[in-house]
C-alpha cells in the first residue's frame, strides 16, 4: 500500500493491501529514513544556519528600502516619500508567501526571493518610524533579539513545552487575531476604523502587547518542527522549510515590537 506523505514529499511503500496499524506505521517510519538518507537527512544546526542566512539577506535588503526612502524638508518639518517599488514589492511579499506554504519543493528559492522582497519593505517602513520616533527601529531591533533569545532559552530548557494543547491554543489565537484583521479591512472599506489599531489608548496598548505576546508563542511551534522533523529523518530540503517559518515568526515579531514601541511614544 502506497501513503503520500506531502509533509515529507516521499513516498512509503508497506505491505500491499495490509491494514495493520503496527505494519504501516514501522513502513512510514522506514520511508522517512530512507528518504532522509537519500538526501543526506535534514539536521536542526541546518535549519537554523539557513534562518541566519536568510535574515542576514533580510537585513541587507532592509538596508537598500531603506536608503531609497527620499527625506524633504517642507517649513521645518521632514516628511518622507517612499521608491515607486513599494507596491510591487509588496505584491511579490504575498505571491511568494503563498507560494511558500504549499509549494514546498521551491522554498530555497522562495525563501531567499521573499528575504529580499520583505526586507525592502521592513526598510521602508522602519524608514517612516524611525523619521517620527528617533531610534525606535534600533529599541525594536534589541527588543527582537531578546525575545527570540529569551524564547529558545525557555524552550530549550523545558519551560516551554509544545503539548499538543499549546499548539492548538496558539493557531486558535493566531485564526482569532486573523479574522480580527479581516473584519477590520471590512469594515475600512466603508470608512470604520478600529481605533484601537492605531490609536495609544490602554485598549491599544493592550492588544499591541497581546499580538507581541502571541508571536513569541509562536516562535516554540518553530522549534519544535524543526525538531521533531530532523529528528524524523525528513529530507535536507525541509531545512528551508523550517528556516522559512521561523524567519517568518521572527519579522512578526519585529513589526509587532515596532508597532508597540510607537504606541508607547505616542502616548508619552
Amino acid at each position: 500500500m502506497s501513503v503520500a506523505n506531502p509533509a515529507i514529499g516521499q513516498t512509503e511503500v508497506g505491505q500491499t493491501g495490509s491494514d495493520n496499524p503496527a505494519l504501516n506505521e514501522r513502513a512510514f517510519q522506514r520511508g522517512i529514513r530512507a528518504a532522509g538518507a537519500a538526501d543526506r537527512g535534514m539536521t536542526a544546526i541546518g535549519a537554523y544556519v539557513k534562518t541566519l542566512w536568510l535574515l542576514v539577506v533580510l537585513v541587507a535588503a532592509a538596508v537598500f528600502g531603506w536608503s531609497q526612502v527620499e527625506i524633504i524638508e517642507v517649513a521645518g518639518r521632514q516628511f518622507a516619500i517612499e521608491p515607486a517599488w513599494t507596491w510591487l514589492a509588496f505584491l511579490l511579499t504575498f505571491i511568494l508567501a503563498m507560494v511558500g506554504v504549499f509549494a514546498y519543493r521551491a522554498i530555497p528559492v522562495v525563501a531567499v526571493a521573499y528575504a529580499l522582497c520583505q526586507g525592502a519593505l521592513l526598510g521602508v517602513a522602519s524608514r517612516y518610524f524611525d523619521l517620527e520616533f528617533d531610534g525606535i527601529v534600533l529599541q525594536a531591533v534589541i527588543a527582537t533579539v531578546c525575545v527570540f533569545g529569551a524564547t529558545l532559552l525557555l524552550y530549550l530548557t523545558g519551560v516551554i513545552k509544545v503539548t499538543s494543547r499549546f499548539a492548538m491554543g496558539i493557531l486558535a489565537a493566531m485564526g482569532g487575531l486573523l479574522m480580527l484583521y479581516f473584519v477590520a479591512w471590512i469594515f475600512w472599506l466603508f470608512g470604520v476604523r478600529f481605533q484601537f489599531f492605531y490609536a495609544p489608548t490602554p485598549l491599544g496598548i493592550a492588544f499591541s502587547a497581546g499580538v507581541v505576546l502571541l508571536g513569541a508563542l509562536n516562535l516554540p511551534l518553530d522549534f519544535e518542527f524543526i525538531r521533531r522533523a530532523s529528528a524524523q529523518g525528513a529530507p535536507k530540503l525541509m531545512e528551508w522549510y523550517g528556516a522559512f517559518g521561523l524567519m517568518l515568526s521572527i519579522i512578526w515579531m519585529y513589526v509587532s515590537i515596532l508597532r508597540l514601541l510607537a504606541l508607547l511614544r505616542r502616548r508619552r
